[in-house]
């Protein structure tokens, strides 16, 4: 109770209703926090990576629109565009 008393306080600002919903529903992932690369795509853990579930960054309050893994490196990516679909360096995790 106490945890989701703090996700609600965490998220009460955002004019975004859905992504703050989802969030305190645990169907979305926060990748606020993860290291960014100059193209803006961020590198997301291993352990951070789950199927069935949404992604965004709370505090641009803005989607994410494609995760891939990178084929070289093995290394997740997550952008708010579509570039890791049907890109040959990529495999595509996710698409919104």
């Amino acid at each position: 109770m106490k945890e989701r008393l703090q996700l609600q306080r965490r998220y009460d600002g955002m004019e975004n209703r859905a992504m703050r919903d989802k969030l305190e529903r645990g169907e979305c992932v926060d990748l606020s926090r993860c290291r960014v690369t100059a193209d803006l795509a961020y590198i997301v853990p291993p352990d951070v990576w789950q199927d069935d579930v949404d992604y965004c960054n709370a505090l641009t309050e803005r989607w994410i629109w494609s995760i891939g893994r990178e084929r070289a490196t093995g290394t997740i990516y997550a952008a708010h565009d579509t570039r890791f679909y049907q890109n040959p360096d990529y495999h595509c995790l996710w698409l919104r």
